[in-house]
């Protein structure tokens, strides 16, 4: 695949010139405490790993997570989004040891850049914004040690939902966010599997809007029930993909994992 070299400047203005305060980290934040932990769980998180987060943006998911790891490294192409999220670290008290943020084109990050291998390598809605998402598999799985693995979660194209979004977030444009509706589960496995990692886990799950999960009991509680209800899975809103270097040399089928 041909890779376009003007595709990060353009993300990178995008971020920049937005205020996106979607993407922003906030007090009692239930939507993004849920998926993150839905993350950890799904890899076997615990306190002791570290993990390098790619696209972390202005940290909304960053913070949810330094509660099932020992440390982050936030990564992200826009240098005034680390900033900020650094600001938000700073007025939190977490000690930047446990935060640190690498502004880095992530096809281009290396071990000597984190700070030598690390357990998992996460993201939340990052892939679909990626024009080579095979290249930085490639370079994600060189960032793993023993034992760990790759985990990302990104939008389920068949829920109308986030048609939506698209339409009425003002800090959304068709042009940065299409490539939510062409991105399949299906081509995240593949650029696992041309990277040399075993595909561990595909899981649908969510239903509501963070509108609606943020403020009310009920949703959460409908939202546990609908889950269950096979009916709906393929329309679930988030696809969690995850994966790991294979135990045995050649070994990188899918095992297919429900919830």
């Amino acid at each position: 695949m041909s890779f376009d070299p003007s595709h990060p400047d353009r993300q990178r203005h995008f971020y920049e010139s937005r205020e996106h305060d979607h993407l922003r980290s906030r007090a009692d934040d239930y939507y993004a405490d849920r998926l993150v932990a839905r993350l950890a769980d799904a890899v076997g998180m615990q306190a002791q790993h570290r993990v390098v987060e790619i696209g972390a943006s202005f940290g909304r998911f960053t913070f949810p997570l330094l509660r099932h790891c020992q440390s982050v490294v936030a990564v992200d192409i826009s240098e005034r989004a680390l900033c900020e999220l650094a600001a938000k670290r700073d007025e939190l008290g977490i000690d930047p040891s446990r935060c640190r943020i690498q502004v880095a084109d992530a096809r281009d990050l290396t071990r000597a850049e984190i700070s030598g291998a690390v357990d998992f390598v996460v993201g939340f809605f990052i892939l679909h914004h990626l024009e080579d998402i095979c290249g930085t598999m490639a370079a994600m799985s060189k960032l793993i040690g023993a034992g760990g693995g790759l985990a990302f979660l990104e939008p389920n194209r068949r829920n109308p939902l986030f048609l939506m979004q698209v339409l009425v977030c003002p800090d959304m444009t068709w042009q940065e966010e299409k490539g939510m509706f062409t991105l399949s589960a299906r081509g995240v496995c593949r650029a696992y599997r041309e990277a040399s990692l075993r595909v561990d886990k595909v899981l649908r799950f969510g239903f509501f809007p963070p509108q609606l999960i943020n403020r009310f009991s009920w949703a959460r509680r409908l939202e546990a029930g609908v889950e269950r209800i096979r009916l709906f899975e393929p329309l679930l809103p988030f696809l969690l993909m995850t994966a790991a270097p294979p135990d045995e040399p050649g070994d990188v089928l899918v095992s297919r994992t429900r919830r």
